[in-house]
């Protein structure tokens, strides 16, 4: 049963390093493939959460338990059916941190827990106006939450499939090429390693020691 999965607090930076550029911040083990942030993982009776947001534990079970309407056409459909359950009504606190400037585009770091809570229950760690109707024009926003070693990366993923999206690609094809373009910088920059590289350190781990290489506990 879901509400007897344990809540395991994890390294998100190391995960997105060294396994999975697309782990966000709240997963689920599990089998059905159907469900967009099932981990398979992730063992099945665990949650794994990023520990940088412990704080927003209670918000994001509750959006995760929302169930998904029985005439669910789309994933976009569906976040909208989450919104409407979770999400506290206006007025909506500043959830403005800082911005620059950066080409054609504003950078904008925003806490991210308000954005949650008031616009989105799904926006996690990045974003921009072609893939979110409620960011601004040409805007980029940031989760201040991320680890700051981590925004060149995040940043990145979002220019990319950004340009892209304005080029005439569609989000999923854009998302697709930037993680791509972001595991790339994560190798070069960080020396990352993934399980098919030649290079990866975990080899002769057991999965349940590299399980354990991840949990912040």
């Amino acid at each position: 049963m879901e509400h007897n999965k344990k809540v395991r607090l994890v390294d998100g930076f190391k995960i997105r390093n060294t396994l999975d550029p697309e782990f966000c911040v709240l997963h689920r083990g599990g089998t059905a493939i159907n469900r967009p942030f099932k981990r398979f993982y992730i063992p099945p009776n665990e949650y794994w959460l990023d520990y940088r947001y412990k704080d927003e534990l209670d918000f994001l079970m509750r959006a995760d338990k929302v169930k998904p309407p029985k005439r669910r056409k789309t994933y976009t459909s569906w976040r909208e059916h989450i919104k409407e359950a979770v999400c506290l009504p206006p007025p909506i606190p500043e959830f403005v941190v800082s911005r620059r400037r950066r080409g054609r585009n504003i950078i904008v770091m925003i806490n991210g827990a308000i954005v949650r809570q008031y616009i989105d229950p799904e926006f996690v760690l990045g974003g921009h106006d072609l893939a979110y109707s409620y960011i601004p024009h040409n805007e980029i926003w940031l989760d201040s939450a991320i680890d700051p070693k981590e925004v060149p990366f995040i940043l990145l993923h979002e220019v990319v499939e950004r340009d892209l999206m304005f080029h005439g690609k569609s989000y999923d094809n854009a998302h697709d090429y930037s993680t791509v373009a972001e595991k790339e910088m994560r190798r070069n920059k960080l020396k990352c390693r993934y399980p098919l590289d030649d290079e990866y350190p975990w080899r002769k781990l057991t999965i349940a020691e590299i399980i354990r290489e991840y949990y912040y506990e």
